[in-house]
């Protein structure tokens, strides 16, 4: 499951990555134009400088930028970059001690829907990513 904090950082780096002024676009900017509570800003921001995803710069005009091109920055890096390797049950964690394992014949197709679901998210770039008014774009 995708959290919330993971919306947030996608839509921060939407931000980041459309933002059409003159200098680096800031915390607070970014906060206030995808409604984001400030609180959690932070964290999530230096979750996503820590995995390499925008590079920040403090003092007198400083702010954020991505560290690369929107198209080449996956869907999938934001989401690892703050939730951790994305998997859909407990069983898929290796440290997961499950009592039907190793023959539950369950983890082969949560594992094919994972491979699935990660290759989506692997495919789709933050520049393919449509906003409108703070919100995607179906």
């Amino acid at each position: 499951m995708l959290t919330k904090k993971t919306e947030y950082a996608i839509r921060a780096m939407w931000e980041i990555a459309h933002y059409k002024g003159e200098s680096l676009t800031t915390a607070t900017a970014i906060a206030q134009r995808q409604h984001i509570p400030a609180k959690y800003l932070p964290q999530i921001i230096s979750e996503l400088s820590r995995a390499a995803l925008v590079v920040t710069s403090r003092g007198f005009g400083g702010g954020l930028r991505l560290n690369r091109a929107p198209d080449k920055i996956s869907l999938l890096e934001i989401i690892e970059a703050t939730q951790g390797k994305l998997t859909l049950y407990e069983c898929q964690v290796c440290s997961y001690q499950c009592q039907f394992l190793p023959e539950c014949e369950l983890l082969a197709v949560y594992n094919k829907a994972q491979a699935g679901l990660e290759d989506t998210f692997k495919k789709v770039s933050l520049a393919d990513v449509k906003f409108s008014n703070g919100k995607p774009k179906s």
